[in-house]
C-alpha cells in the first residue's frame, strides 16, 4: 500500500522516477532511534532520517509497523474513512518529506527544514482530498481542511524553534489550501498545474506565492 501512497502524491506533482521508498523504510522504532542518534523525537511513529556528508546524502524514512499495519487492513485507497486520517496522515507526510528530499537532491537543490514542512501539511491536504473525491466521499470534503489546520497539535517535546517551524508551516498551507479547496473540486485540471509549479519554485517564491493568492 505505501507504495501506491507514494505513487498517488507523485502523480499529483509529476515527479516520475523517484526511488521507491519502500527500499528506505524502517518500520522498527528501536532501529530508527539507534540510526537517529538522539535526534528523533520520543513516541513518534514518523521521521525522515538524513545525514550528509562529502561522499553524498543517506537516507531512510520511519514509520511505525503498527501504523501501517492498521491501514494495510482498513484501506483507504479503497475507502476513506474519517478515523484513518490521523494514521494516512502521518505516512503522507513522511512520503512528501522523502518524495522532496529525493527530487531536490537529484536536482543538487538545497531544501530547508521549513519547506519539507509546508509541502507536506499541503500534501496531506491535497492527498486526502483527490482520494476522498476519487472514491465519492463528498461527506468527507467540507471537513478536511478544519480537521487538519484548525484542530492541529503539536508534539510536547519540541522546541521553541521547532515549535515555530511548524506553526509558520501550518499556518502557510492552510492559507494555500483555503484558496484550493473550492477550486480542487471544481477546476481540478488548473489546481493540478499549479500544484506542479508550486512544487517547482524556490521556497521564497512559494510564500510569495501564497501571499498573493490568499490577498
Amino acid at each position: 500500500m505505501i507504495d501506491r501512497l507514494q505513487q498517488h502524491l507523485s502523480d499529483i506533482y509529476q515527479v516520475g522516477g523517484l526511488h521507491d521508498v519502500r527500499d528506505f523504510l524502517i518500520t522498527d522504532p528501536r532501529l530508527a532511534r539507534c540510526i537517529g542518534a538522539g535526534s528523533m523525537l520520543s513516541d513518534t511513529s514518523e521521521t525522515l532520517l538524513l545525514s550528509e556528508d562529502e561522499e553524498g546524502l543517506a537516507l531512510s524514512l520511519f514509520l511505525d509497523g503498527e501504523l501501517l499495519a492498521r491501514l494495510e487492513s482498513s484501506d483507504p485507497l479503497n475507502r476513506l474513512r474519517a478515523h484513518q486520517l490521523d494514521d494516512l496522515w502521518k505516512v503522507f507526510e513522511g512520503l512528501s518529506h522523502f518524495n522532496c528530499v529525493v527530487w531536490k537532491a537529484s536536482r543538487d537543490r538545497s531544501v530547508s527544514l521549513l519547506e519539507l514542512e509546508l509541502q507536506a501539511e499541503i500534501d496531506k491536504f491535497v492527498g486526502t482530498t483527490l482520494l476522498a473525491m476519487s472514491q465519492g466521499r463528498t461527506e468527507l470534503l467540507n471537513h478536511l481542511h478544519g480537521w487538519l489546520f484548525d484542530k492541529v497539535s503539536f508534539h510536547d517535546d519540541l522546541d521553541d524553534e521547532q515549535l515555530a517551524r511548524y506553526r509558520a508551516a501550518n499556518e502557510y498551507a492552510a492559507r494555500f489550501c483555503h484558496a484550493l479547496r473550492g477550486r480542487l473540486v471544481d477546476d481540478g485540471g488548473a489546481v493540478l498545474s499549479e500544484l506542479r509549479r508550486f512544487f517547482r519554485l524556490p521556497m521564497t517564491d512559494k510564500i510569495s506565492h501564497i501571499h498573493s493568492q490568499t490577498l
